[in-house]
């Protein structure tokens, strides 16, 4: 039970900005850390029920709130999984062989093509955000938050590792494969039922379209870097979230 407590603390202090308590960040205290990667999703849907809430009762200006949730995600996760994104987003633009663009990932220095990207996907997310009025579809994004991040756990255990280490595998336990399987695939199910339970329509859209961006980060991490990373995982991560708010944000 402790291993799994401090599995959890781990995790929040690696994926939010929650303050907790902080342990040893080895080998038998992160044994169970992909299972709550999901929990982190749930605990920020919560909150973007609240923070909806709270500004609807104050009559917010709708662009001030389309703002302040835009940025919610990255002051939550402290831009981590933008990070990745971003970083991809320099490699994909460099057009180089697997190996270099492999390299170009691990730059701290941010590229034009980062840039850019970023500026693209911090306009796409606050005009969608801006297009989203209605509190069903806030409450289908919450869900979305926990789905994605099984998703993102989930490829952790099935897909091949770019460079054979990093950070993010170190969660991957391979005594608990299959376990940390089972439970990400049950998260998966339970997450897409509760999109749809919500809203049959759009909650249906929005599993679909979730589903489709994983196996769009599976082809294209292994046709343009030979497998995954940790930065290729917050590339998923951003690029789904983006397009879940892009289809509440079109739905009629």
């Amino acid at each position: 039970m402790i291993n799994i407590i401090k599995s959890m603390a781990i995790t929040f202090a690696m994926y939010s900005k929650l303050p907790v308590r902080s342990f040893e960040w080895k080998k038998e205290n992160m044994k169970y850390c992909l299972l709550f990667l999901p929990v982190v999703g749930i605990v920020e849907g919560i909150f973007l029920v609240l923070f909806s809430i709270f500004f609807s009762k104050l009559k917010v200006n709708e662009f001030l709130v389309a703002a302040i949730l835009t940025s919610f995600p990255i002051l939550y996760t402290g831009g981590i999984h933008m990070d990745g994104f971003l970083d991809t987003m320099d490699a994909l633009g460099s057009n180089q062989p697997k190996e270099k663009k492999l390299s170009i990932m691990k730059d701290s220095n941010s590229g034009a093509f980062a840039i850019i990207g970023g500026l693209v996907y911090i306009i796409l997310y606050f005009a969608g955000m801006l297009s989203i009025n209605s509190f069903t579809k806030i409450c289908i994004l919450a869900v979305a938050y926990m789905l994605i991040r099984a998703y993102s756990a989930l490829a952790l255990t099935v897909f091949k590792n770019a460079r054979g280490n990093g950070l993010a595998f170190e969660f991957a336990d391979k005594s608990l494969i299959y376990i940390n399987r089972i439970v990400l695939l049950l998260f998966i199910g339970f997450g897409s039922v509760a999109m749809i339970a919500v809203s049959v329509n759009y909650g249906l859209l929005c599993a679909i379209a979730t589903f489709l961006v994983f196996l769009f980060y599976r082809v294209k991490s292994f046709e343009e870097f030979g497998g995954i990373t940790g930065d290729l995982a917050g590339y998923f991560l951003q690029l789904a979230e983006l397009v879940v708010v892009l289809v509440l944000a079109l739905a009629p």
